[in-house]
């Protein structure tokens, strides 16, 4: 009896086991089918963060590149021409002064008592000549006497002249209008023509020495334009003019010597200074984009053009001259393109691209 009910428990049970399983193979299946009617959607491809810049028509400029050496316009070491003591000193360190300002004065007392005692003799001569010429008028002087005396009055004449002359040499003065440099000498000092007093540099205008090689002799002319820096002011650039072309190449270096002016108001520039000059050598409007855009692949060069829809598209250009930052395009290219400059690595031909930023004309490039 007990047999009969284990039987009759493990029957059920089975029963219920199987249909559970029924029930879940029709869910399953019913979710398969489900999922099957469900239309196939692509995979989206991300897109890829560039930044391009546009091509464009300006002014390219070919530049020659040379070291100079900053010159004053006019420059003078301020010496004695008489030797004597310095009595008087009328000038301070470094300030500007203008042409005819009295710097130094000599002792110019003994040159003051032979000007006195020349200019006396002169006049004594004077009256002599005077009595003379009126006895010569009665026939009581002859003309021998007459023109002997007159010889004696020009030479009187003469010496007042020359002592006039150099009793200036005691009085010291700026040549021209520009800025002194530091003193040398002190009051009391007895000095001679070796004796340095101090510099006197004209710098309102700089000339700028430079060579350049031969070679670029046929692109020189007078008038062209030049921009100097220098490191000690490494924001600024200094405009200026080439003004002077030597007429002669140095046989040894075959280079030839170029002086420019440049403009020096804000009296940054001192003399002695190295500037790096750059000589514009031509100015013409050509098709321009970034360096950076170009791809070098063996003797063919590419860029990356981005169409409006944002795709890439691989260009074959033909690039002309360079300068730092920007290459000439000849063919290829037409104003207005879009280019990538930057995430090239990261995209091909066929690509879709987000473009985060464009670098218009004006904004790259050196």
């Amino acid at each position: 009896m007990r047999k009969k009910i284990a039987f009759t428990i493990l029957a059920g049970l089975t029963a219920i086991t199987v249909g559970t399983l029924l029930v879940s193979t029709n869910i399953v299946t019913f979710g398969d089918a489900a999922t099957s009617d469900a239309p196939t959607l692509p995979p989206v491809k991300p897109t890829v963060p560039v930044i391009t810049a546009v091509a464009a028509n300006e002014l390219f400029s070919e530049k020659l590149e040379a070291l100079g050496t900053a010159k004053a316009n006019e420059s003078v070491v301020i010496t004695p021409t008489v030797d004597d003591r310095v009595v008087g000193i009328y000038f301070e360190d470094g300030v500007r002064v203008k042409r005819g300002k009295k710097l130094i004065q000599l002792d110019d007392s003994e040159a003051q008592y032979l000007l006195a005692e020349a200019r006396a003799a002169h006049q004594e001569q004077q009256k002599q000549f005077s009595r003379v010429k009126r006895l010569a008028k009665t026939k009581a002087a002859s003309l021998s006497q007459l023109d002997e005396e007159k010889g004696h009055l020009e030479v009187t004449r003469a010496r007042v002249s020359s002592l006039e002359a150099r009793l200036q040499d005691y009085t010291i003065r700026a040549p021209f209008s520009g800025v002194l440099g530091t003193r040398q000498v002190s009051a009391g000092a007895v000095v001679d023509s070796n004796s340095v007093i101090t510099t006197l540099d004209d710098i309102t205008t700089i000339k700028l020495d430079f060579t350049i090689p031969e070679i670029h002799l046929g692109a020189l002319k007078i008038g062209m334009k030049v921009s100097a820096h220098s490191l000690a002011y490494p924001d600024r650039q200094f405009g200026g003019e080439v003004t002077a072309i030597s007429s002669r190449v140095d046989p040894e270096t075959r280079a030839l010597m170029i002086r420019a002016r440049i403009p020096n108001s804000e009296h940054l520039l001192k003399p002695g200074m190295l500037l790096t000059v750059d000589l514009v050598t031509s100015r013409t409007r050509s098709l321009i984009i970034p360096e950076e855009a170009v791809i070098q692949e063996k003797d063919k060069k590419f860029v990356l053009l981005v169409s409006s829809e944002n795709t890439v598209t691989k260009k074959e250009i033909a690039a002309g001259r360079r300068i730092p930052g920007k290459v000439e395009v000849i063919s290829g290219l037409m104003e207005g393109d879009q280019v990538i400059i930057q995430g090239i690595s990261r995209v091909r031909a066929g690509s879709t691209v987000n473009v985060v930023e464009v670098h218009n004309p004006g904004g790259w490039g050196a």
